[in-house]
């Protein structure tokens, strides 16, 4: 997995509300505690409400949207100091219409399945956070989203694990929830099922598709004047203003210097909008290698042709311009290279 455990938590947001619902919750917490938070991120932020503790009982019923799927309940914040205190004083438990019991001295929930099951995987998150497991933090998720199809825990974790779901996976994700390739935070995970069984044009060995475009001169050129001729070419999608482009860039330069004698070709095309930015960035850059643009900026028929929605992007092809792989960066270039250019 590429992203860290603190990402994984971090990013676990609720999803936007539709209709309300009413949310009945009664719990026991610690004797000396004085008020229970409620939050509607992992992260805690800002309290979207509390309730009083009373003799170490406590409870809260109101409306919430149902979209709002998920709380972080939290005892008492002055005793949370550390994310070992956090896992001792917190449960997770998803809006729904079922009565729920917490009982936040044990960290357990009693309700609805998927109040359950959600707590056991955010519980299980905190605790692969504690010790730093990033393997372990993805079988939790993968675990809760696959034994949980029939509720919108998926939305919550998908996004997170979304590199690592194999075609099937993602096939019965989505069969089980059709409205969730309507959800932004599942296009990743939907393009990725495209991708995985042959339906993208960036699918493994799908041929390249020919397109013409400007150089820095104003002279055209075809991406067929490099594609199919032999050689590998690696086509790098990015622009002036991409910060994270620019941040990879001395990799890829440090990889066509490494490979290029060997059988390596890099085509850049830029989304640029503004010649002198995109003239700019190539000197002070030092690229070295060919570079096209219809400065278009999004509206560029390579984001068409090629289904380029964020960048930076890239795809490899082979010498009979057919794809290779996609979307390498940092090490993953650099060792995709050193496999190729090895044999």
């Amino acid at each position: 997995m590429k992203k860290t455990i603190t990402t994984i938590l971090l990013a676990l947001v609720v999803m936007t509300g539709w209709a309300q619902t009413k949310v009945n919750i009664k719990g026991i917490a610690a004797n000396d505690a004085e008020t229970i938070f409620l939050f509607n991120q992992i992260n805690m932020g800002q309290p979207v409400d509390s309730t009083r503790v009373n003799n170490g009982k406590w409870s809260y019923k109101a409306e919430q949207p149902v979209g709002r799927s998920m709380l972080c309940i939290v005892a008492d914040i002055k005793r949370i100091q550390s994310p070992q205190d956090l896992l001792n004083n917190m449960v997770a438990v998803m809006v729904d219409e079922t009565p729920t019991e917490v009982d936040l001295t044990a960290g357990t929930v009693k309700g609805s399945k998927t109040s359950m099951a959600m707590n056991e995987a955010v519980r299980g998150l905190y605790s692969c956070m504690i010790k730093n497991s990033k393997e372990e933090a993805y079988k939790v998720m993968h675990k809760a989203v696959m034994e949980n199809l029939d509720s919108e825990i998926p939305v919550h974790f998908v996004p997170m694990i979304t590199e690592g779901l194999s075609a099937g996976d993602l096939q019965k994700i989505f069969d089980a929830h059709p409205n969730y390739t309507e959800y932004p935070s599942m296009q990743e995970a939907k393009q990725r099922l495209d991708l995985l069984s042959g339906k993208s044009v960036r699918s493994i060995g799908k041929p390249f598709i020919d397109l013409t475009m400007n150089d820095t001169e104003g002279k055209a050129h075809k991406l067929s004047e490099w594609c199919g001729k032999g050689r590998y070419v690696l086509v790098d999608f990015w622009a002036s203003w991409c910060g994270p482009c620019r941040a990879e860039m001395p990799n890829v330069t440090a990889c066509y210097e490494k490979y290029h004698d060997k059988g390596l070709d890099i085509v850049a095309i830029s989304f640029d909008n503004t010649k002198d930015a995109w003239l700019n960035a190539i000197k002070n850059m030092k690229m070295p290698w060919v570079h096209l643009s219809d400065l278009a900026g999004w509206k560029s028929i390579a984001s068409d042709i090629y289904d380029i929605k964020a960048i930076p992007s890239n795809i490899l092809f082979d010498g009979e311009g057919k794809v290779v792989d996609i979307d390498l960066r940092g090490e993953q270039l650099q060792a995709k290279l050193a496999e190729i250019f090895s044999k």
